[in-house]
């Protein structure tokens, strides 16, 4: 239980205002273009040019899927002919056996 001095002492102290905690506003989201501007904003290549947009950089991905697509069809093709080469072989063999 305080003394009625310490209560005396509290009541007659002056509030400090330092006390009080504010905190700033959040700043407003921005969306992925905004995100993508701040970014690549002051980055620069060794060149001096700046990153590829995202356009460009989609560009880029598209012919890059096109030619991995391009690389699977010749893979498959190849290897539906090397079945072929092998069955052909295989019946030459046994055909020779046979006669």
């Amino acid at each position: 239980m305080p003394t009625n001095a310490a209560i005396a002492i509290f009541e007659t102290a002056p509030r400090d205002a330092s006390l009080v905690m504010t905190r700033p506003k959040p700043e407003k989201r921005k969306n992925a273009k905004q995100k993508a501007k701040d970014k690549y904003k002051e980055k620069t290549t060794e060149d001096g040019t700046t990153p590829m947009t995202a356009t460009a950089k989609s560009e880029v991905d598209s012919q890059a899927k096109a030619q991995e697509k391009a690389k699977a069809e010749r893979k498959a093709a190849t290897k539906v002919a090397s079945k072929a080469a092998k069955a052909e072989r295989k019946a030459k063999r046994t055909a020779a056996k046979a006669a």
